[in-house]
């Protein structure tokens, strides 16, 4: 296993990001707080870290979402678990721990879309662009990574590793 991103390198990101969404928050000027979703399992220690550094008041909500099998994307996206708030009309940002083919993430901002949201921004940890099967907009992006497997921080391979600090590559034998 090789180490992508440090400990260091994630924390100063999430930093820089929670201060680029506050920068957007402030510009725009909302009549209401946003809801601010994350997308579980994956993301939770993102979202957290995200959401505890933001200056601006946000609602926060939970939707989780099935899509992998080992290191595959089955490409059967399942909705586990659903946001029980009203979105009509709010801004909603979709808190993704990675964004792979795009399909996971389209099939959630279709389920909002249906909603009548005001605004929906997606703000992810990873990016990995040369993997996508569909477009999709990135608002706000930690980093871009290689098409390789990775792991840590929330990101597990068959539920394990999710607890590292740190995020690594889980280079094939």
């Amino acid at each position: 296993m090789r180490i992508l991103i440090s400990e260091d390198e994630i924390q100063r990101k999430v930093t820089s990001l929670a201060s680029e969404i506050d920068q957007y928050l402030e510009r725009e000027n909302f009549r209401e707080e946003p809801v601010f979703v994350c997308v579980l399992t994956g993301s939770i220690f993102f979202f957290s870290e995200l959401v505890r550094n933001l200056k601006n008041d946000v609602i926060t909500e939970y939707i989780k979402v099935s899509s992998y099998q080992g290191k595959s994307s089955t490409q059967n996206i399942k909705i586990l678990k659903d946001i029980s708030i009203d979105i009509t009309n709010r801004v909603v940002f979709v808190i993704e721990d990675i964004i792979d083919t795009g399909l996971t993430l389209n099939k959630i901002i279709s389920l909002f879309r249906e909603r009548n949201p005001q605004k929906i921004l997606v703000c992810t940890l990873l990016d990995k662009p040369s993997k996508r099967l569909v477009e999709v907009k990135v608002d706000f992006c930690g980093f871009v990574i290689p098409p390789e497997f990775v792991v840590g921080y929330g990101l597990d391979y068959n539920e394990k590793f999710r607890n590292k600090p740190y995020i690594y590559v889980i280079e094939e034998e």
